[in-house]
């Protein structure tokens, strides 16, 4: 999944000065699904964002393609997802966005 360029220069500066081997290592070894969800939960809480999940941040990041220009079909193959369907979730805008569409197109 592509990220924005100052994450991927963020992301290239740790590996930089790190260890080969795997991307994310917990205390024996590579981390599994488990371990990166506590590792999330644990970052979300010391940001007050208790509960912060792995999915969350998915969430985030296709919602916040949409109102950058991605059309469904980009955020349908950005995400993985065999169906049109399953990305939809990510397209429901909120009444402020609606609103927002209906000034642009007949505002003054």
């Amino acid at each position: 999944m592509p990220v924005p360029q100052e994450a991927r220069k963020a992301l290239r500066a740790w590996l930089d000065h790190r260890a080969p081997g795997p991307l994310w290592l917990g205390q024996r070894g590579r981390l599994t699904i488990s371990g990166i969800t506590q590792a999330v939960l644990a970052v979300g809480a010391a940001a007050d964002l208790p509960g912060l999940r792995p999915h969350r941040l998915r969430h985030t990041y296709a919602t916040r393609l949409r109102p950058g220009g991605a059309d469904p079909a980009q955020i349908q193959a950005l995400l993985g997802h065999a169906s049109i369907e399953t990305s939809a979730r990510y397209f429901r805008a909120g009444a402020a966005e609606q609103a927002a569409v209906v000034e642009a197109a007949f505002g003054t």
